[in-house]
């Protein structure tokens, strides 16, 4: 509480006990009575007795009736209390007895707003605002209220009675601008800016605002042309050159739009976060899609950066991300690491990292940088998943376990990270033989994704190997081969479970996809695809096929013997 406003106002109510009738001050016994009244009131108030203060501030407008001040104090007590009806008639008490006081009109204004009585504190302000013509906030307050009682047309004509008052300001400008766009009058919205520009015509900032507009309502000829404008005020404005760069009437191609930028990204005085929102579409698209010329076009751009920021993190991780998304891991991997030189800060790039690692089956350093990861981000549950994920495949999964169940609890509300986690508990648990746990984890990621592939191939894989409801196993499989077709991981687990079920032929034929689409150098795949072949009566073939996975550091338990002795082991 402000302590002179209060004795301001406590000073005020006492002398608006006492009667003045000529010069020297008559005070009653009554007005005594009043006074002792009035001090014991401000005392229970202080020491926060509300109620008592209630009952003494009753007292006193019965014996001094439509005292304002009363009603005021009243009113702050009620709110402070949590009776707003109560307060809200105080108030309006005090207001009424008293109109010209612009105190009590904004206590009322915000007891209001409290109550979402937009309207009424709006008409609040518009009494304060006679009462104070000159403050400039009371206005935007008013024209605040009635936007938010959704009366804009009045809040413009509040704007309007602003401005005249005191000329033409960005101010003013910006939210009249603001609530044209609110009601889709686009035509009066432009304008306003326009106001400003031919008040400050040097000022390109506000040309700036005005093509940013016509380009978020699509109008890109005015755009262009507003840029245009800003060049021969300013030629060398780099967001204009960058705007302009590749427009020569009609959108052009997108490899001859990234070739035109490269004189604007090569200034030094351009700022590089300019730079980098002018390729960030590009680096979408080439996520989207991988389309690796437009990524080479969009590298030729980054590289500019690197050189010419040298010590900013943002050229190199931009190049990272075009590398990774156009199918260059290993190159982005090392654009990764330089980003992290320069700033170890953005869990992202970590997370590339350690996907790049994971998409290279490189568990060793998968699990010491998630390790690393971990440390830097302890609240991130995705390092925690990885890490997991990187301990299992290297058979450490009693860590695994920890780090997944850490990770679970991290995880919250995101679905896609616990579907993940929770399969990776899946195949921890079977790998630690606790098959009730297993297909649990795996139940619960199926419950939050009933179709993703992963999940799919990762449980169907794991009641293959226990020849457990292998029926369920075939059909999860199948599904998620139908899923992403191409994935040899998925047609082969498919294939595993029908030889399971000792559909040797239709084996064949899954296995053999996998192998014509990649899975040649997958040592699983080419056991699995000699033990097919084995029991169609194809020994020699299948001893080739065990070699062959050998070779390609294939280490089962088995593997050795059925080479050594040219038979089929399970």
């Amino acid at each position: 509480m402000n302590t002179n406003k209060h004795i301001f106002l406590f000073t005020w109510l006492i002398l608006g006990l006492f009667q003045t009738g000529y010069a020297q001050i008559q005070v009653s016994e009554d007005d005594v009575k009043l006074q002792e009244l009035l001090v014991d009131a401000n005392r229970e108030k202080l020491l926060g007795n509300y109620d008592n203060a209630i009952a003494l501030l009753k007292e006193i407008q019965k014996k001094s009736n439509r005292n304002d001040a009363v009603s005021y104090e009243l009113a702050r007590i009620y709110e402070a209390v949590g009776d707003d009806e109560k307060a809200i008639k105080a108030i309006k008490d005090a207001v009424d007895w008293a109109p010209d006081n612009p105190w009590y009109l904004k206590f009322q204004a915000d007891l209001y707003q409290k109550l979402g009585r937009n309207k009424e504190a709006a008409t609040a302000f518009q009494m304060i605002v006679r009462l104070e013509p000159e403050d400039p906030s009371n206005y935007y307050r008013w024209a605040y209220f009635l936007v938010l009682a959704n009366e804009i047309n009045d809040a413009l004509k509040v704007y309007d009675e602003l401005e005249k008052k005191i000329g033409l300001t960005e101010e003013i400008i910006r939210r009249k601008h603001a609530l044209y766009v609110g009601i889709g009058d686009h035509k009066k919205a432009a304008r306003e800016l326009e106001r400003l520009i031919a008040a400050y015509p040097t000022d390109t900032d506000y040309r700036h605002l005005l093509a940013a507009f016509y380009e978020q309502i699509g109008e890109q000829d005015k755009a262009m042309e507003t840029y245009r404008d800003i060049l021969k005020i300013a030629p060398n404005d780099a967001k204009a050159q960058l705007a302009l760069a590749g427009k020569t009437g009609q959108d052009s191609d997108e490899i001859q739009f990234l070739q035109s930028l490269e004189p604007v990204f090569r200034q030094t005085d351009v700022n590089i976060d300019l730079k980098i929102g002018q390729l960030m579409p590009f680096i979408t698209k080439v996520a989207d899609n991988g389309d690796r010329q437009l990524a080479d076009a969009a590298l030729a751009l980054t590289s500019i950066i690197e050189q010419v920021h040298p010590f900013d993190p943002k050229g190199f991780s931009a190049s990272g991300d075009l590398l990774y998304y156009s199918g260059r891991p290993a190159e982005a991997l090392k654009k990764y690491q330089k980003t992290l030189e320069l700033d170890d800060t953005v869990f992202l790039v970590w997370e590339q990292v350690m996907n790049i690692y994971k998409d290279q089956k490189d568990y060793s350093k998968l699990l010491d940088f998630s390790e690393r990861a971990m440390d830097f981000f302890p609240n991130q549950g995705k390092a925690y998943y990885l890490f997991g994920l990187a301990a299992h495949e290297l058979g450490k999964n009693k860590e695994a376990l920890s780090a997944l169940q850490q990770a679970l609890l991290i995880a919250g509300n995101n679905g896609p990270l616990k579907m993940d986690v929770q399969s990776q508990l899946g195949l921890v648990y079977h790998s630690l033989g606790q098959t009730e746990r297993s297909v649990q984890a795996f139940e619960a990621a199926l419950a939050l994704n009933p179709q993703d592939p992963d999940v799919l191939c990762n449980y169907a894989s794991t009641l293959t190997e226990r020849s457990e409801n292998l029926e369920k196993a075939r059909q999860m499989a199948e599904l998620a081969s139908k899923l992403v077709p191409n994935e040899p991981q998925y047609l082969d687990t498919f294939g595993w479970a029908l030889y399971r079920l000792k559909r040797y032929k239709e084996a064949r034929q899954q296995i053999e996809k996998a192998l014509s689409l990649g899975g040649g150098t997958n040592p699983h795949i080419l056991e699995h695809y000699g033990d097919v072949l084995f029991q169609l009566n194809q020994a020699d073939q299948a001893v080739e096929q065990w070699k062959q996975a050998r070779e390609q550091g294939g280490k089962s338990e088995l593997l050795e013997k059925k080479i050594t002795d040219g038979k089929l082991y399970e």
